[in-house]
């Protein structure tokens, strides 16, 4: 079977002398390793496309029933250039695509994690200074799509808007009440959010990653939304950043 798509390369690696691995993710297949048969060579099916971050037309076949991928040709879409020059922007790129690669996107969710990454590098690559909350943003935009953030906007107990004053996040019920509500001898984590940082959990939640780019919230709003980012994920998807990664908490 062949098929031609428009993928994204997460990452690569040598596959004996001149052949390559690639880990890629398309919005039909989610993520998946394709083979590169003289990949490492190649200067007329492969040149300049097989680099990490790189949005490349694949041409694939698959060989046999439950048989691996290969990629027969492929032909660059784009590539962020000024993001790889910079290493500022390209550890904010590799630390929200560790997050991906943490979460393990199934195939059902693979079209919104596509149109997220591709949005995530256009931004990184046109910004003339990305914020460094960039990278929590993209967490908290991530762990919305899987279901474990907060509704936002209104108190998850009476309904009130919330937004102008201070809200709490109680971490082990995943939900926001707004100053009233709170129940002190419910057992569990609570953190406290003003209104900038309600603004940031809202904006990654439903915002756009080039407002990112440009965030610069006071620097409590950035702490309080950094805390309850950092305590969501951990509780509600077992991931915490330790030594460069993420590991299972």
């Amino acid at each position: 079977m062949e098929f031609s798509e428009q993928a994204l390369v997460l990452k690569v690696g040598r596959f004996r002398e001149i052949d390559a691995w690639v880990r890629l993710i398309s919005p039909q297949r989610g993520v998946y390793t394709a083979f590169a048969f003289g990949g490492l060579k190649s200067r007329r099916r492969f040149l300049g496309c097989l680099d990490p971050l790189n949005h490349v037309n694949f041409k694939v076949r698959r060989t046999g029933h439950g048989g691996y991928h290969c990629l027969t040709e492929a032909r660059l879409l784009d590539a962020p250039m000024r993001l790889r020059r910079d290493p500022g922007r390209l550890g904010m790129a590799v630390n929200c695509l560790k997050f991906f690669e943490a979460v393990q996107i199934g195939p059902q969710g693979a079209a919104e994690a596509y149109a997220l990454l591709r949005d995530m590098l256009a931004a990184l690559e046109e910004a003339d200074a990305p914020s460094p909350l960039f990278p929590l943003l993209f967490r908290a935009r991530m762990a919305s799509l899987q279901g474990v953030f907060p509704v936002c906007g209104r108190c998850a107990v009476c309904g009130a808007p919330l937004g102008d004053g201070e809200a709490v996040c109680h971490v082990e019920a995943g939900r926001l009440t707004c100053s009233a509500c709170r129940d002190e001898n419910a057992p569990g984590v609570r953190q406290r959010l003003g209104a900038g940082a309600l603004a940031l959990l809202a904006s990654g939640v439903a915002g756009d990653a080039r407002a990112w780019a440009h965030c610069r919230p006071e620097a409590a709003a950035a702490r309080e939304f950094s805390r309850v980012v950092d305590l969501l994920v951990r509780y509600h998807m077992g991931l915490a950043w330790e030594r460069g990664g993420f590991v299972r908490a």
